[in-house]
């Protein structure tokens, strides 16, 4: 089955808060298009890119998915709690919209355990290699490291060379979000302790666990299973 890339224009952090931010008025999809169009319509002369934009944000923060149901009330309840975080939460978002940036920041989160920049040339050639060679995936990378940008994750020292931001999360509610979706995303039925500080897809982020903060969320179960202690979704 051929995977659907989507992800066609680099977003912007006011153009996300926007998004968020509509979902108070509770419009229905044809006035929350409307209005989208029109705020975006003053940053975005292309009426394709407006469009491609606008359904970016919408898949991330309006429609309601089966991949990203189980964490959307998490996510809006977090951002309006702690707005600071809001490009964590944000990306979370984004990964579960959009499996391509989803796959492309695991490459990224591997590369830079090992180096201080990546390029768009390498990256292109990783998702090349995993998703196939379209002509849709051509600048998909550069779209994704150029969103990371807007999020303050990327810092670009000269063209299509980028360097690591690291953004520390100290909250461990928002903590135990990304590793939800960490876990969602992989699939995984389980994670040991120890591993959950080790997902490469949440390389822009700096964040301790504790054992403490998992058993007072009930998102989580926790259980002892061949001598180490393991972490699974409460599904």
């Amino acid at each position: 089955m051929v995977k659907i890339v989507g992800y066609a224009c680099s977003i912007k952090l006011q153009w996300l808060n926007k998004a968020f931010q509509l979902l108070d008025d509770n419009l229905d999809e044809a006035s929350y298009k409307a209005v989208l169009n029109e705020y975006l319509s003053f940053e975005v002369d292309s009426p394709t890119r407006l469009r491609k934009t606008r359904e970016i944000l919408m898949n991330t923060w309006y429609r309601e998915t089966e991949t990203n149901k189980f964490v959307r009330t998490d996510a809006i309840h977090l951002l309006k709690k702690y707005p600071d975080y809001a490009p964590a939460i944000h990306l979370s978002m984004i990964y579960l919209a959009y499996p391509v940036v989803a796959d492309i920041c695991n490459f990224m989160g591997h590369m830079f355990e090992y180096q201080d920049e990546i390029t768009n040339a390498v990256l292109k050639q990783k998702l090349f290699d995993a998703w196939g060679e379209r002509g849709t995936l051509d600048t998909t990378s550069r779209r994704v490291t150029l969103t990371l940008k807007e999020l303050g994750i990327l810092e670009a020292p000269s063209k299509l060379r980028y360097t690591l931001k690291k953004q520390n999360i100290s909250q461990p509610e928002v903590v135990n979000f990304i590793i939800k979706v960490a876990m969602i995303i992989e699939g995984s039925t389980y994670k040991t302790f120890s591993e959950l500080r080790e997902f490469y897809i949440m390389f822009p982020f700096e964040y301790s666990v504790s054992k403490e903060q998992l058993m007072m969320d009930n998102s989580f179960v926790l259980n002892h299973f061949g001598g180490e202690l393991t972490v699974a979704l409460n599904n």
